[in-house]
């Protein structure tokens, strides 16, 4: 048995995406017998000029003149990961299994809010609004069956998929403080709006060892309700962030520790937010020590913020290989077909760092 995964290249002129695909089990007879998952969409250009072709092309997919697609998750509702996911939903050429995703106008009450006068229904239309393209998918994919969402080892074709977060309420409680939606009220919890780091960048000389963290930056919180998943099959293991920050890997980390779920012997670690550093801190990194490799999906015009060399260089400091999609398909197989594709480069330290 077999398996590989792709992220694909999406966005340019600095705007990054997600779009991945892996699939799993024979892959040289593949249709009937493998699995294949999507995980995000990219931007809406992405399915038609990016992911379909490809999947054509490599995947053997394709049965009675549809391509098969097992499991689509959709980690949160920003258009870079939602809006490819959506042509993919309305293309005829498409048949999906199951979907993953949550869906927040079905999801959360009025009490998460600061209005008393919102109503069950008047919230659903709000929120439906709010995330448009999301609720698009979810009308799309309305006859498909769905996933649980609670956190949680499940079985998926012979794989193991463990939900490490978020929660149920620490998901609420990220799109109550969401700025898309009513002021959360008054007794839920307040998270940090995205902070730090949105002006030009400025450099220092890097100084090995002398790296430091400034912990006051922090993602939006419609980022921190990212869907947090580690994926295991025969050996290999995945885990996928999103565009999670540091408080939904920080409670993802412990769910993980409190289960005796090992984090720091991952294949890969897909990077959340295309290698921002607003969304981890060394403290979150070093629980993955002992994995593999990271691998971020950005634009291959953004170095320097998406991803961070001050993150590059503090991930060289802890033996990490890095990779980078930056405009081309970054692949992993293990027993896979041979695509006679080159080796990957690694990200080595730069001279330099943001400041």
């Amino acid at each position: 048995m077999a398996f590989e995964i792709d992220l694909l290249p999406v966005g340019s002129e600095k705007k990054s995406g997600d779009c991945i695909a892996m699939r799993y089990g024979d892959l040289v007879k593949g249709k009937e017998k493998q699995t294949v998952i999507i995980v995000d969409g990219g931007y809406a250009g992405t399915w038609k000029d990016t992911l379909k072709p490809f999947l054509r092309k490599y995947y053997n997919c394709e049965i009675n003149g549809k391509l098969h697609i097992d499991l689509v998750v959709l980690s949160h509702p920003d258009l870079d990961h939602v809006s490819g996911l959506v042509e993919m939903a309305k293309d005829d050429e498409v048949k999906i299994g199951m979907i993953m995703m949550h869906r927040p106008w079905e999801e959360i009450t009025p009490s998460w809010f600061k209005d008393g006068r919102i109503t069950k229904n008047s919230l659903k239309d709000k929120l439906g609004d709010a995330f448009e393209k999301a609720k698009e998918l979810a009308d799309e994919t309305l006859n498909i069956s769905q996933t649980k969402l609670e956190v949680g080892t499940y079985t998926f074709n012979k794989a193991s998929i463990t939900i490490l977060g978020p929660t149920s309420d620490f998901y609420k409680t990220c799109i109550a403080n969401c700025e898309k939606t009513p002021p959360q009220g008054k007794l839920v919890k307040n998270l940090p709006q995205t902070q730090g780091g949105n002006g030009a960048i400025a450099f220092e000389p890097y100084v090995k060892g002398k790296i430091k963290w400034d912990d006051s930056e922090s993602t939006s919180p419609i980022n921190e309700s990212s869907l947090i998943i580690l994926f295991e099959y025969e050996g290999t293991k995945v885990l996928f962030t999103g565009d999670a920050g540091k408080e939904g890997l920080s409670k993802a980390i412990k769910y993980a520790h409190d289960n005796n779920i090992k984090l720091n012997d991952c294949s890969i670690i897909k990077m959340p937010h295309h290698g921002s550093r607003k969304n981890v801190n060394p403290t979150i990194m070093d629980a993955f020590v002992g994995s593999r490799a990271l691998y971020y999906s950005c634009a291959s015009d953004d170095l320097g913020h998406h991803p961070s060399l001050r993150l590059i260089n503090l991930m060289n400091e802890k033996k990490f290989k890095q990779f980078s999609t930056s405009g081309s398909t970054l692949h992993y197989g293990k027993n896979a077909p041979d695509r006679g594709w080159k080796t990957a480069s690694v990200f080595i330290s730069s001279d330099k760092i943001e400041k």
